[in-house]
C-alpha cells in the first residue's frame, strides 16, 4: 500500500513524513521533485500471537509505504496540468494524505486551513481536467477518421469533464477508478484522500476539533475521504524514542497512540482493506486485501500459481483459532473449514490454500 503525502509548501509535509515513518529523514530531492520514501511495518497483535504459536523463521507484517511528494504549489491554472515528473510520483499511489497547516509560520504567517486546502484541491482538479481535455482532442480526431471504438471512452471522458467543470472531484464518478478505459489515467481527484491537519503545539484538542468538524462537513458528501490530525513536530520527535519514553510523551499529550499507528488504521479504513494471514513453511505473513474480495483473489495476492491452480481454501477465523489454542483443537471444534473460490474473505482469516499447478 502506497500513500502519497502532499501539501502546500510550508505545510509541514516533510515533518509529517518523519512522524509517520518512525523519524526517518526524507532524502535530499533534486529540485524537490524526487519523493522521500519511508516504509512502516503495521503492528498487529494477531500476527504476534501467530508468530508466538508457530515460531517461524520469518515474520512478515503488512507494510505501508509513505512518499513525501513535493511540487504542488496551489497555483494551478486552467488548461495546464502538473509537470510530468510530479504526476509520475503521485499517480501510482493508492491514496493521498493531504497535509493542512494549522500553525503560525514565521514566513507564511497565520494559517488559513480551509483556503490552503482548497488551493491544492483546485490544482489537482485542474490537472485532471487538462488530462481529460487533451485525451478528448485526440479521441475526437480518431473518431472523425472512422475509428468508432473510441466512442465508449469518449462518452466516459465527457462525463468526467462535466463533473470537473463543476468543480467536483472524480471520486463522485466510480468509472474513474473502476472502468478499464479510465483506470489507467490514475486521476488525482479520483484517489481516496485523507485530510490531515498538522496542528501547532500551541493548539489544544478543543481548538483543533472545530476545524476537523469544518473539514468533515466540507467533504462529507464525497466518497473515499477521511479527516484526522496530528502534532507533526512533536510526533516526529516521539518517533525517535524508545517505546517507554514515547508512551510518557503520549500521555502528556493526552493521546492513546502514536500518530503513525492511528493514521495507518485510518488509511486501512479509507481504502476499505482487511488483513488475512498465511503460514507457509518457515514464514507467518499478514496480507492486505480489499474488503469483499473472495478466496480466489486472496490466493492471487499470495502467488499467481495459487490462484491459477486453486482447489480449496482451508480457513479458520483468528478468534476461533486463538480460543481453540492450537490447530488440532480448532479441527476438533469444527472451526477449520474448506471454502471455494467465491468465499468472501473476512478480516483476521487464517488461510491455507490448496492448489495444483
Amino acid at each position: 500500500m502506497k500513500l502519497g503525502i502532499i501539501g502546500l509548501p510550508g505545510s509541514g509535509k516533510t515533518t509529517v513524513f518523519r512522524a509517520l515513518t518512525g523519524g526517518e529523514e526524507a532524502p535530499e530531492r533534486k529540485g524537490h521533485q524526487e519523493p522521500g520514501i519511508g516504509v512502516v511495518k503495521v503492528d498487529d497483535e494477531r500476527l504476534d500471537f501467530l508468530s508466538a504459536y508457530h515460531k517461524p523463521k520469518k515474520v512478515t507484517p503488512v507494510h505501508v509505504e509513505f512518499l513525501d511528494i513535493g511540487g504542488l504549489t496551489g497555483e494551478g491554472q486552467a488548461g495546464r496540468e502538473l509537470g510530468d515528473r510530479i504526476l509520475s510520483h503521485i499517480r501510482p499511489v493508492d491514496a493521498l494524505v493531504h497535509t493542512v497547516r494549522f500553525f503560525k509560520s514565521g514566513v507564511l504567517g497565520a494559517p488559513n486551513p480551509l483556503k490552503e486546502m482548497e488551493r491544492i484541491e483546485e490544482e489537482m482538479l485542474l490537472s485532471d481536467l487538462a488530462v481529460v481535455e487533451k485525451r478528448l482532442v485526440r479521441l475526437e480526431s480518431d473518431f472523425k477518421k472512422g475509428r468508432k471504438e473510441a466512442a465508449d471512452e469518449m462518452e466516459l471522458l465527457k462525463e468526467a469533464q462535466n463533473l470537473l467543470d463543476q468543480g467536483k472531484p472524480l471520486r463522485f464518478f466510480p468509472p474513474a477508478l473502476e472502468s478499464d478505459k479510465l483506470r489507467g489515467f490514475a486521476f488525482l481527484t479520483a484517489k481516496p484522500e485523507l485530510f490531515l491537519v498538522n496542528a501547532g503545539e500551541d493548539k489544544t484538542q478543543d481548538e483543533i476539533r472545530p476545524l476537523l468538524d469544518e473539514i468533515t462537513t466540507l467533504v462529507q458528501d464525497q466518497p473515499h475521504t477521511a479527516v484526522d490530525w496530528l502534532y507533526a513536530d512533536t510526533e516526529a520527535e516521539i518517533a525517535r524514542l524508545d517505546p517507554e519514553e514515547a508512551k510518557e510523551f503520549l500521555e502528556d499529550l493526552q493521546l492513546d497512540e502514536e500518530a503513525r499507528t492511528r493514521i495507518v488504521k485510518a488509511s486501512f479504513r479509507l481504502l476499505d482493506l482487511i488483513v488475512f494471514f498465511t503460514v507457509l513453511g518457515p514464514e507467518v505473513r499478514a496480507w492486505p486485501l480489499k474488503n469483499g474480495k473472495n478466496a480466489w483473489a486472496a490466493a492471487g495476492t499470495v502467488h499467481t500459481d495459487m490462484q491459477r491452480g486453486f482447489i480449496r481454501a482451508e480457513v479458520v477465523a483468528f478468534n476461533d483459532f486463538k480460543q481453540a489454542g492450537s490447530t488440532s483443537e480448532a479441527h476438533k471444534a469444527g472451526k477449520i473449514r474448506l471454502e471455494g473460490k467465491e468465499y468472501p474473505v473476512k478480516d483476521g482469516d487464517i488461510i491455507h490454500f490448496r492448489f495444483n499447478v
